[in-house]
């Protein structure tokens, strides 16, 4: 029989891609953080061994359906940051919050980089604040991602 623990996960990233395509006033739209980005560096930290590359190449693919933009291209960029905290993962974990915020928004500018870098041999231009808007916005609420995140994971008893 499989239990509710078992869609623990899936829920939350379901979550995450719901905040990712909300809509928001414009003025805002270059703050909007990259949930999914935080959930999956989050869920690859706390649990290395259900959530990985794959997961991350699957949701981005996910991602790159729901925004309509090139396949593969969130996918690159998650792959490559869920590859990076799966190889840092146990550094990062003993760290403090405000600390790991600080590498939380590194991650979060790799992956602007890949975005952005296939956004421009597609002929697109991204504003300036659009490329550190996400990142910096993610750095600060990392800390309330990990508390609420974490307490899920508890409740859940996810190990």
């Amino acid at each position: 029989m499989i239990t509710l623990n078992f869609f623990v996960i899936p829920l939350t990233l379901i979550f995450g891609l719901t905040l990712q395509i909300l809509p928001l006033p414009d003025w805002t739209q270059i703050y909007r953080p990259d949930w999914v980005a935080l959930i999956l560096i989050y869920w690859s930290m706390a649990l290395p061994k259900r959530v990985g590359v794959g997961f991350a190449f699957f949701t981005g693919l996910i991602v790159d359906v729901m925004q309509g933009t090139l396949l593969g291209q969130h996918s690159l960029a998650l792959v490559i940051i869920i590859f990076i905290n799966m190889n840092l993962y146990q550094r990062i974990r003993v760290m403090s919050l405000p600390s790991q915020a600080l590498y939380v928004m590194i991650l979060l500018l790799i992956n602007q980089i890949a975005v952005v870098w296939i956004e421009g041999v597609l002929q697109r231009s991204t504003p300036v604040m659009a490329f550190f808007g996400p990142p910096l916005t993610g750095m600060f609420i990392w800390p309330w991602i990990f508390i609420v995140l974490r307490d899920i994971r508890r409740k859940a008893n996810l190990s």
